[in-house]
């Protein structure tokens, strides 16, 4: 099959690194697998995959350049399915390639909550077993949670990885890799883990490493500064984006953040902490593994304090309860989140949506509800004085 992947963009973050992680596993199958995204730090990653990619003539994944240019690409490459990753590409796609010229699609939604505005005849992925069961409405909906490439995250000698970044062999590294922007309130744990880290600091020979870009990274750099001055030294290193994360993956004593950026730490061998919005705090354990089997590795808390401290106290304190962990931790990956059983999955996927093309008539009148919901959607978003997609 020739298969289109539209990335949500090609900055750092969790669903980006899932849609190439599985447009080259796909590809490895024997598919071919061309990208579509405007130009963005991911694009050396696509390079490194051995990946194809046509770059838009616009940075806005909802606008009528984005969506053109996807049906030129299509139909010059002829191709049979078109994957779209979070809502707005998935509109673009559906009502552009899919819509005009009946091109199969499927979209997977990896955030925390399935937009209603979406077409429900087209398939839908989804990540966690909670979202699957909330998108009833969706009679084509399938469960994937997070592929982890579990060849290229893999246990490691953390000391070339240190090397990269300047940390001394001696230190306790707590790394945190992802998009530092307020959605899901990720500035905020990123925020409370440089608390928590600059209190235990104070006892024991801590850094905290925060890999990411995003709008918010000005501020946490500000506040990450503040600690290093009051220490006299580095407690918190913020590298910004890093094409390849898998060294501070690979540095880390303990790993912190949500999704898949968890389970890629936990692929390492590393004991892991999920922070997640309104100081939801959790480590994962075989105690809490059921919970995020179901809500997915993320959670929302009751607006209090993260209570971070802690597990990491914990965790720093006990050496051989952080290899007895990071030794579990792989082995969950390994068993429920590979890639090569994700990429299967959905080349399944992608024959069934190819061979059941929707008729012109159910098609329109998907579309038309899905158009209504979207325009209540941007309508209040506009009244909220946001930025439409």
């Amino acid at each position: 099959m020739r298969i289109i992947v539209c990335p949500h963009d090609m900055g750092m973050g969790g669903s980006q690194l899932n849609a190439l992680d599985l447009a080259a596993a796909v590809r490895d199958r024997g598919h071919h697998v061309m990208l579509y995204a405007a130009p963005g730090p991911l694009m050396d990653r696509a390079h490194v995959l051995g990946l194809d990619l046509t770059l838009s003539n616009t940075g806005l994944r909802l606008s009528t350049g984005w969506a053109a240019g996807l049906v030129r690409l299509a139909r010059s490459w002829r191709a049979d399915v078109v994957h779209t990753y979070e809502w707005a590409p998935s509109i673009g796609a559906s009502f552009g390639a899919h819509g005009l010229f009946g091109v199969p699609q499927v979209m997977t939604v990896l955030s925390m909550e399935v937009p209603r505005f979406l077409p429900r005849h087209l398939d839908l992925v989804v990540g966690t077993r909670q979202l699957w069961s909330a998108a009833d409405e969706h009679p084509h909906r399938h469960l994937m949670e997070p592929p982890i490439d579990t060849v290229a995250n893999t246990p490691s000698d953390p000391w070339p990885a240190r090397q990269v970044f300047g940390i001394s062999p001696e230190d306790l590294v707590i790394s945190l890799v992802g998009r530092m922007t307020t959605d899901l309130d990720k500035s905020g744990g990123v925020i409370a883990a440089i608390a928590a880290v600059d209190r235990l600091a104070a006892r024991e020979p801590a850094v905290l490493l925060v890999a990411g870009d995003g709008p918010e990274l000005p501020r946490i750099r500000a506040v990450a500064n503040q600690v290093n001055t009051r220490h006299g030294r580095r407690v918190v290193l913020t590298p910004g984006s890093l094409p390849d994360p898998t060294p501070a993956y690979a540095a880390a004593d303990i790993v912190l953040g949500m999704g898949s950026s968890v389970l890629r730490g936990m692929a390492f061998a590393k004991p892991a902490i999920v922070l997640g919005a309104d100081g939801y705090c959790e480590p994962v354990t075989a105690q809490t593994l059921g919970a995020f089997d179901w809500q997915g590795f993320y959670g929302i808390g009751d607006g209090g304090e993260y209570p971070l401290l802690a597990p990491l106290t914990e965790l720093a304190r006990d050496a051989a309860e952080r290899r007895r962990r990071g030794e579990w931790s792989r082995s969950v990956v390994d068993d429920h989140y590979s890639l090569r059983r994700s990429a299967l999955l959905l080349d399944n996927i992608y024959g069934n949506a190819r061979e059941r093309r929707s008729g012109v008539a159910g098609r329109t009148a998907s579309l038309a509800r899905s158009a209504a919901g979207l325009g209540s959607f941007l309508a209040g978003r506009i009244l909220d004085g946001s930025a439409a997609a």
